[in-house]
C-alpha cells in the first residue's frame, strides 16, 4: 500500500541526522514492547508480514513522531484483538491502570524457555526460505520492468521502482510472498530476485547520481521481462 512508511526515493524530509550515541531503551516498556514480535510469532499470532501490515496502517502524523516501539505496541494490539486474543475493553483496563499507577513496575517473566528463545530469535531470525515446484521465470543478466499498478494492501514492492526497468543481479530462491501472507491470506511462496536500477533510471537524470545504482529485492510477480 501507499503510505508515510514508504520514504526511499522522497523529497523534502529534510537532513538525517544521527545521534553520536543513543540507548537501545529509552524506557523499561521499550524492553518489554521488543518482545511482541518474537513471542507474538512464537504464539502463532502473526508473522513478519503481517505485522508490517499494521505498522503501515498508522496515522501519518504518529508514524513519524511516535517512538519505534509505539509501533509495536500498536500493531500486537490491533492483531491480537482482531484474532481473538484480547479486548479492546481489556487492554483500555490495563492502560487506565497503569496510568493511574505509573510507578507500579511491569508483570515480571521468569520463564526460562522464552528468554532462550527471545535469544535465539535475536541471532537467527526466522527464515523465509521455502521450496516451490514451478521454475524460476527469470535469471541473472534479464532486464525487468517493475509493475507500475498503486497496491491497497501490504506489499513490498516499494513505490521508487514501480514502473522502472532494471537488471536482476542475484537469485535467492522461492522465498514466503508478502502480498499474501501480509494480507491475512494462506501462505504461498514465490522466486526471489535482486535488482539493480541506475540512479538515473530511478531519479532521472538531473537528480541521479551519475554512475551509481541500486540494489532492491523482488518477488517474481513484482516483475515482467523487457523483450530483448
Amino acid at each position: 500500500m501507499n503510505g508515510i512508511h514508504d520514504l526511499a526515493g522522497m523529497d523534502g524530509m529534510g537532513p538525517v541526522s544521527p545521534t553520536g550515541w543513543e540507548p537501545n531503551y529509552h524506557a523499561d516498556w521499550e524492553k518489554a514492547a521488543w518482545s511482541f514480535f518474537p513471542f507474538g510469532a512464537r504464539a502463532g499470532m502473526f508473522g513478519l508480514d503481517e505485522f508490517r501490515c499494521h505498522l503501515e496502517q498508522l496515522h501519518p502524523v504518529h508514524y513519524l513522531t511516535a517512538y519505534y516501539y509505539e509501533h509495536w505496541v500498536h500493531a500486537t494490539e490491533k492483531i491480537g484483538a482482531k484474532k481473538g486474543y484480547w479486548t479492546e475493553k481489556e487492554l483500555d483496563t490495563r492502560a487506565e491502570y497503569y496510568l493511574k499507577y505509573p510507578n507500579v513496575p511491569l508483570p515480571k517473566n521468569d520463564n526460562p524457555e522464552l528468554v532462550a528463545f527471545a535469544e535465539w530469535a535475536v541471532n537467527n531470525g526466522f527464515s523465509t526460505a521455502r521450496t516451490l515446484d514451478k521454475k524460476p521465470k527469470y535469471k541473472i543478466g534479464d532486464v525487468v520492468i517493475v509493475d507500475s499498478s498503486v497496491p491497497k494492501k501490504h506489499t513490498r514492492r516499494a513505490g521508487y521502482v514501480r514502473g522502472r526497468t532494471g537488471t536482476i543481479v542475484m537469485y535467492h530462491g522461492p522465498h514466503v510472498y508478502p502480498d499474501t501472507t501480509g494480507n491475512g491470506l494462506p501462505e504461498t511462496s514465490e522466486h526471489l530476485y535482486t535488482v539493480r536500477f541506475t540512479n538515473e533510471e530511478l531519479f532521472g537524470k538531473e537528480a541521479g547520481e551519475p554512475n551509481g545504482s541500486i540494489v532492491t529485492d523482488l518477488w517474481e510477480p513484482y516483475v515482467t521481462l523487457v523483450a530483448q
